[in-house]
C-alpha cells in the first residue's frame, strides 16, 4: 500500500485524472513521484501479495493490503488465501484509461444486442461486478531484412497463342515491427486477449508500482518463447500482404505459393519486453464453469462469452414456426411424403450443427488453440519429467528416464494425429456436401420419373433420400460420441441418437408408403421431437462452449491435470 504523504491514507491510481489520489484527504500526486530505486541499481523485483482462490485455484497479485476480497476469475466472494512474495517487475505498463462507469456503459450497450442472454447474466453488468486487473504481456520487436527473390509470371495472347513470361522479382527488404503483443498468463485465454486487442503501445510508459494501487494484477507464467513463432508468422503475413497490395511488386502474379514466399521473408525477434495491460473483468459462474465479459481498459473494446437462455430461444422459435406454418398453408401441393423429406433435411442440419458444437467444445477444453495454456502445461510436464529422473516406482529396482528423443517422438505423434484428424474432417465435409447436392437433385429426378411413367414416385425418392440422411446421421453421431468421450464436462450418448431413431422411422414409413396420412404425420411429429431434443442439447452444449472451465480448477486438485 502506498501511503499519502499528507495524512497517511491509502493512495490509489485515479483513472480520470491519471494521478494518485488519497481516499481520505483527496490529495493528488504524480505517480512517478513514488518511483523506488534509481538508475541501474533499481531492483528487478517488487513485493506483492499473491492470492490463490480456494474455489478455482486462480492466482492474482495485489500491492494493496485490503485488496483481493473476491476472485477476478470465478467471481467467488470468499476472502482469498494470500502469501507475500516477490514478483518479476515488468518493464512497461499501459495505465487504465477507461473508468469503471465507462466500462459498465460499454457492457450495457453490448448486452442489448444479445436477446437470448439469461436474465441473471444481464443483471451482472453493474459497477461492482467489474474488477480492474493488469494482465501480463510479452512485447516483441522484430526485424526483416535481406535480398528477396520471388518467381512471377505474366501472360498475354498473340493470335492463337498464349505467351507466358517467367521472371524473378528481386528487392532488398528492410522492415521492422515493434510492440507486437501476446498475453503472458495461462489463465487469460488467447481468444479473449485477441478479441479485445489491439492496445495502442504509443501510450505505454515505464513500469511504476504506483499504477497498480487499487487494482489486481496477474503474474506471467508463460515463457516469452511460447509466442515467438506466432509473432514471426504474424509479421510475415503482414509483410506478404504489403508486397501483394502496396509495394512496387503489387499487381504482379506470384508463381510461388503464399507459404513459400512467407518462409523466404527472414524474420527475427530482436528484443522481447515484459509489460502489463489494463483489463476490466466480469465473471459469471455456474458450478465449475465460468463465462467472462472483458473490456479493454485503454480503448473500451469488449469481448464476452454469452450463454443462451433455453426458454427465450424456444419462445422465439415458436413464433417463427407459427409464421412458417401460416405461410405453408398457401402451398397445398406439399404432400405427406414430401413433408417427410423436408423434416429429414431439418434433422440432418441439426445433426451437422450438433457435431460442429461438439468439436468446438473439445478444442476449447483441450486448449488446442490456446498457445499460452499449452505452453504452461508443457512446462509442468517437463518439471514432472525432471522430478521423475532417477526416482524409483514401487518395487522397481531401476528408474525410468524420459529422454529428449522420447519427447520428440511424442511431439511428432501429436502432429501426425492432428493432421489425420484434419484430413478426416475434410473427408467428412466433402461427403456431406455430396449428400446435400444429391438431396437437392433427388426430388427433381423423382418428379421426372413419375411424370414419364418410370414407375418411381415421389415417395420412393423421399425414401432413398431419407436412407442417405440416416446413414450420414449415423456417421456423424459416431463422431459426436468420439468427441464426447474426450470431454470432461459432458458424458453419455450424444442427443443426435434421437434424430437417428426418428430418421429410421421416416425411412421405414417412406419405403412402406402407407395409404393413411396419419402415419406420415405421426412419423413427421416423431422426427421433429427428435430434432427438438437435439436442439435443446445443442444449446446446452453451446453454453458449455460459452462458459469455460474454471481457469486453474484442474491444476491444483491432483490426479488428472490434463498436462
Amino acid at each position: 500500500m502506498i501511503q499519502c504523504p499528507n495524512c497517511g491514507g491509502a493512495l490509489k491510481f485515479d483513472i480520470a485524472s491519471q494521478q494518485m489520489k488519497c481516499d481520505s484527504c483527496s490529495s493528488i500526486f504524480d505517480p512517478n513521484a513514488f518511483q523506488s530505486g534509481n538508475g541501474a541499481e533499481e531492483s528487478t523485483e517488487y513485493d506483492v501479495t499473491v492470492f490463490r482462490c480456494p474455489q478455482c485455484g486462480g492466482e492474482i497479485a495485489s500491492t494493496d493490503e485490503t485488496a483481493a476480497a473476491f476472485c477476478s476469475y470465478c467471481g467467488s466472494s470468499n476472502v482469498l488465501e494470500g502469501r507475500l512474495t516477490k514478483g518479476r517487475k515488468p518493464q512497461l505498463i499501459i495505465p487504465f484509461k477507461k473508468t469503471k462507469q465507462e466500462c459498465v456503459g460499454a457492457f450495457e450497450r453490448f448486452i442489448k444486442k444479445a436477446i437470448f442472454a439469461p436474465k441473471s447474466y444481464r443483471e451482472l453488468g453493474r459497477a461492482d461486478s467489474f474488477r480492474g486487473i493488469y494482465m501480463p504481456y510479452w512485447l516483441y520487436d522484430m526485424s526483416q531484412g535481406g535480398r528477396l527473390c520471388i518467381p512471377a509470371s505474366t501472360s498475354h495472347r498473340s493470335g492463337d497463342y498464349v505467351i507466358t513470361d517467367h521472371y524473378n522479382l528481386i528487392g532488398d527488404l528492410n522492415n521492422c515491427y515493434n510492440g507486437v503483443a501476446y498475453d503472458a498468463s495461462s489463465s487469460f485465454a488467447d481468444d479473449i486477449s485477441s478479441d479485445i486487442a489491439p492496445y495502442n503501445v504509443k501510450e505505454i510508459t515505464g513500469f511504476n508500482q504506483a499504477y497498480l494501487s487499487g487494482f489486481y494484477a496477474d503474474l506471467a507464467d508463460v515463457p516469452s518463447e511460447a509466442y515467438e513463432e506466432t509473432a514471426k508468422s504474424l509479421a510475415q503475413e503482414s509483410t506478404y500482404n504489403y508486397l501483394r497490395k502496396s509495394s512496387p511488386m503489387a499487381g504482379e502474379s506470384f508463381e510461388a505459393p503464399k507459404e513459400e514466399v512467407k518462409s523466404a521473408i527472414g524474420t527475427r525477434v530482436d528484443v522481447t519486453r515484459s509489460a502489463m495491460f489494463p483489463v476490466w473483468f466480469m465473471s459469471y459462474r455456474n458450478r465449475n464453469r465460468v463465462a467472462y465479459a472483458t473490456v479493454n481498459g485503454q480503448s473500451g473494446k469488449i469481448s464476452a462469452d454469452i450463454p443462451v437462455s433455453i426458454p427465450k430461444y424456444f419462445l422465439c422459435a415458436l413464433a417463427i414456426a407459427a409464421i412458417l406454418f401460416v405461410l405453408l398453408m398457401f402451398f397445398p401441393a406439399i404432400t405427406p411424403s414430401v413433408m417427410l423429406g423436408i423434416v429429414s433435411i431439418f434433422g440432418l442440419i441439426s445433426v451437422i450443427m450438433y457435431k460442429r458444437e461438439m468439436g468446438k467444445i473439445v478444442a476449447k477444453e483441450n486448449y488446442d488453440e490456446d498457445i499460452g495454456m499449452l505452453s504452461h502445461l508443457e512446462q509442468k510436464k517437463r518439471s514432472r519429467i525432471e522430478a521423475q529422473k532417477g526416482a524409483y516406482f514401487g518395487e522397481q529396482q531401476s528408474a525410468y528416464v524420459v529422454t529428449q528423443n522420447d519427447m520428440k517422438r511424442a511431439k511428432r505423434e501429436r502432429i501426425r494425429q492432428k493432421k489425420a484428424k484434419k484430413k478426416s474432417s475434410m473427408n467428412l465435409v466433402t461427403l456431406i456436401v455430396i449428400i446435400i447436392i444429391a438431396i437437392s437433385v433427388f426430388p427433381s429426378i423423382g418428379a421426372f420419373l413419375s411424370s414419364s411413367g418410370g414407375g418411381i414416385g415421389a415417395s420412393m425418392v423421399v425414401a432413398i433420400m431419407a436412407l442417405i440422411v440416416l446413414i450420414v446421421s449415423i456417421i456423424l453421431t459416431a463422431k459426436c460420441k468420439e468427441d464426447i468421450d474426450c470431454m470432461l464436462s459432458k458424458k453419455g450418448l450424444p442427443a443426435t441418437i434421437w434424430t437417428v431413431i426418428s430418421m429410421l422411422i421416416i425411412v421405414i414409413v417412406s419405403f412402406w408408403n402407407p395409404v393413411s396420412d396419419i402415419i406420415y404425420y405421426g412419423a413427421a411429429v416423431a422426427a421433429m421431437i427428435g430434432v427438438i431434443i437435439n436442439i435443446v442439447d445443442m444449446i446446452a452444449s453451446y453454453n458449455l462452449l460459452a462458459m469455460r472451465p474454471l481457469p486453474q480448477f484442474d491444476m491444483y486438485r491432483g490426479g488428472d491435470d490434463r498436462a
